[in-house]
């Protein structure tokens, strides 16, 4: 699956990765391994904490990670959306 990583604010240390795909947040609530920590569900968005980091996942195909720059915030996105291609939770 393609995707590109952004940078959607210079004031904050965030980075964002899109696809052309979607993600199935409520099955990745469930099926995403231990270490990963599920903060917060709603309709909208999915709220995670993996390796001291925030992620928010969206159905629209968004993964956002906060508090992270450069080559470590591309290094988790590409972690996270491993974990979630590997688990299923993402469609074309």
């Amino acid at each position: 699956m393609e995707y590109i990583i952004l940078s959607p604010c210079v004031t904050a240390k965030t980075r964002e990765l899109r696809m052309r795909g979607k993600i199935d947040i409520r099955k990745a609530e469930k099926a995403l391994p231990p270490e990963v920590d599920v903060l917060a569900l709603t309709e909208v968005f999915l709220t995670l904490a993996y390796k001291g980091k925030s992620f928010s996942l969206y159905p629209s195909g968004k993964i956002i990670v906060k508090d992270s720059e450069g080559e470590e915030a591309k290094s988790l996105l590409k972690e996270m959306f491993s974990l979630l291609e590997k688990k299923g939770c993402v469609s074309e």
